[in-house]
This record gives structure tokens, sequence and C-alpha cells, in this order.
């Protein structure tokens, strides 16, 4: 009895010490690849098995929750699943009952959330079976999987040999590693790691001045500060290909998997390639200190004349992607007049053509790019209405680009080559 209570007080005491712990600390995830040529046969095997074991689970539990969902399903070793034959017993040899107990937990929280929805007024339905599971976790460090970074290695719970990883020199030192998750993806196997690092160890160069942003068809995003970001990951000729190939093969023939393979493969390049960006230019917004933008209706664009080229940007994740993760982000109402509104003498133009380029004042003679005359006053417009900012009255200059700015500009997405990067003087565009 007293060894049960001094455990328990054990695990108090050291959950409180990592509370206080992880008050000074930033949460990191590092995407890392597994090398699948270094993979031996029953290593390969393996990571096939063990997502099919898992779906098997999660499949078997979701058929009958309210009896299946409890602690002694992490001890199975058999579960029943249904076939077009009928029922079969299928085993549970790769799958650890840490593995087994994560898979419980993620089912337990689906079931919350649908709850949580159900009582704001959401229509829900049930937990749908999965024809394919893609996300095993890894709960504990060092039990279920064990970093070897000397080694580029990784050791899994239920493999003999450590397997190699490809980017673990990402992992700056000293750093807590907390929990990790084992993903399936078209082009391989990858583990996402978790990670605590200290505050004081992450250096960034600021810039100490805010931005404002408009979004736009031709340019995707223009800075209030003349910097110009052009983008488009269109879909490539073999996709198109594949799809037209896939259509025309019979549903679930061994040809039509192996076409489907080969397309989500080639889907999977395109997304990273645009997730690639959309990480690049969060990196570089994330050291402005004030961030404004016009909540705009992205849904809206999507249906009119350009749909295909807001799907090929992807502007619509850009700026979910600024409302999670930027603290320092300030909206601006999407029914302020930003593009009609002079940016120097606040006169409003009554209408403005979408073929103009070009904004002339008509009282004050400015002439101005009309996408950064729509930058400045969405600067404008939200660092007046915000009362956390000390900055109120900005000039028309405010945004003229920082030799800091360019080299963070160029260091950052220069590295990608679909990213064009321009810059325009507002000294040269405004007349007066």
């Amino acid at each position: 009895m007293t060894t049960t209570l001094d455990k328990k007080q054990k695990i108090k005491e050291s959950l409180k010490k990592t509370k206080e712990k992880r008050k000074n600390q930033i949460a990191k995830v590092y995407q890392l690849k597994t090398s699948y040529t270094n993979l031996n046969k029953e290593q390969k095997q393996w990571f096939e098995r063990i997502f099919l074991e898992a779906k098997w689970l999660y499949n078997y539990v979701v058929a009958d929750i309210q009896n299946r969902l409890n602690p002694q399903i992490e001890k199975t070793k058999q579960v029943e699943i249904k076939t077009p034959n009928g029922t079969e017993t299928r085993e549970i040899k790769c799958l650890s009952s840490q593995m087994r107990q994560g898979i419980l937990d993620r089912i337990k929280k689906n079931l919350s959330d649908l709850s949580k929805a159900k009582q704001k007024g959401i229509k829900v339905g049930k937990l749908k079976f999965k024809t394919d599971y893609r996300n095993i976790p890894l709960k504990q460090n060092n039990i279920t999987f064990k970093v070897l970074k000397e080694k580029n290695r990784i050791k899994l719970q239920g493999l003999k040999k450590p397997i190699r990883i490809l980017g673990l020199h990402q992992l700056p030192e000293n750093c807590d590693i907390a929990k990790a998750e084992l993903i399936k993806k078209p082009d391989g196997y990858y583990i996402y790691l978790t990670c605590y690092i200290d505050k004081n160890q992450i250096k960034q160069e600021k810039i100490n001045k805010p931005i404002g942003i408009d979004f736009g068809i031709k340019h995707q995003l223009t800075l209030s500060n003349g910097i110009k970001i052009n983008y488009s990951v269109e879909e490539t000729k073999r996709i198109k290909k594949l799809q037209k190939k896939l259509s025309r093969q019979q549903k679930g023939s061994r040809n039509y998997q192996k076409t489907k393979q080969k397309f989500q493969k080639e889907h999977q390049k395109i997304y990273n390639r645009r997730k690639d960006i959309k990480n690049k230019i969060l990196a570089l917004l994330k050291r402005y200190e004030y961030v404004l933008i016009q909540d705009e209706q992205i849904k809206q664009w999507h249906s009119g004349l350009f749909g295909k080229q807001i799907q090929n940007t992807g502007i619509g994740g850009i700026i979910s992607r600024l409302k999670q993760n930027l603290e320092t982000l300030i909206p601006v109402d999407r029914y302020e007049a930003t593009t009609k509104l002079c940016s120097q003498c606040e006169n409003k133009k009554e209408d403005i053509k979408l073929s103009e380029r070009t904004y002339k004042c008509n009282i004050c003679g400015l002439v101005i790019d009309r996408d950064i005359n729509s930058a400045i006053n969405i600067l404008k417009i939200g660092l007046q209405k915000e009362e956390r900012t000390t900055i109120k009255n900005l000039p028309t200059d405010c945004g003229e680009v920082t030799p800091v700015e360019r080299t963070a500009t160029a260091r950052i997405l220069g590295s990608n080559p679909y990213i064009r990067i321009s810059y325009a003087s507002l000294k040269q565009e405004a007349t007066y």
C-alpha cells in the first residue's frame, strides 16, 4: 500500500516539475522521413503490418464502442473483422500495448469532440470505419521510441534494429523530446517528433515595425513596404494523365490500386510544395511586430472567374495559418473600402475597376500601385482601431523596405523556386 502511494506522490512531483519547466519552453514539431531504401525486408513488412493492425483495432472498437472501449482492449491479441467473405479473426502482433492505448485515446477524444459539437447544436453522426489508418501515436520517449541522434537512427518498439532517419540534424541541442507520431504517406513513412525548446535558445532577427498585407490574384501578397510575393503551384501533366487512367480502370482491381498509389504520390509532391511556400511566408511574417490583414472571404473568390488560380495558390490556407499561429495578427473588417481609399489624403473614390492597376487620386495627385495603396490603408485602419498598439499616425512612406527586411525576405523565400519576389519603391510610386 505504501509503495503505491509513494509512486503516486513521485508522479505528482514530476508532473509539477515538468509544468514549471514547460513555462519557459516552446513546443516544436519536427518532420523526419524514414530512409525507405535502407529498410530491410523484415522492416518493410513490419511497417505495412503495423498500419493494417491499427486499422483493424480501430474498426473493431468502433463497431461496438459501448462494450469494447475499455482498458482490457490494450491486452487483446485477436480482433474480429468484417470482410466480403464474412467475419475473420486477425492477430495483433506488431502493435504494442502503449500504441493500442494511444489509438483508444484518439477514439475517446473523437467521441468527446462529437458530444461538444452536439451540445452546440451541430448535427453530428457516428464514428465511421476507416479504410486506411495513417497515424499511430508513440506516447513515451525511450519506451515506444528512442532517438539515436549520433547514429541518425530511431529505435521503434517492435523492431529489432533501429531504422535510418533523414532530418535528425534539425533537432537543436538540449531539447526535450516529449512524444512522436508514426505517419504513413504516399511517398513513404514519416516520424513527427514533438520537442520542447528553451525560449532563450530560439534566436530570430526581429523587424520592429508593423506590416499590412493585401491579398490578390495577380500578386498573391502585397506588403505595405512595397514587397510583392508571387507564387503558384499548378497540377502537373503527370497527375492529369494518371487521373484519366484511373477513371478508365475497374475500381478495386490491382491495376487500379497501383495507379491510385502513383496518383497519391504525385499529389503529395504538389501538397509538399504548397506547404513549404506557406511555411516560408509564415516564417517571414512572424518577424514583424504586428501583421495586419483584411478578413477576406476566400470561398467567394473560388466561385468567380479566378477559382483555379486561387486553388493553385492556396491563399485561404495562408490566412487560416496566420489566424492560428500569429499572436500579433490584427484583422481589418472586410467591408472597409481599402481599395477605393487614398492612402495619403483619405479621399474615397466612388468606383474603381478591376483592370485599373494604378490608383490615381484626383485631389492630392497621388499615383501609386493599387495593391500597395490597399496594403497601406489596411495598415493605417488596423492600427488606428487597435488599442494595444502605440503606433497610430503613420506617414505615407511608413513601409519603405529596410536592409534587414531585404536580407530576411531573400534568405527565407529565396530558397523556394516557386516563389517570385519583387520590390516597388514607394517614393517613386507617389507623385505630388
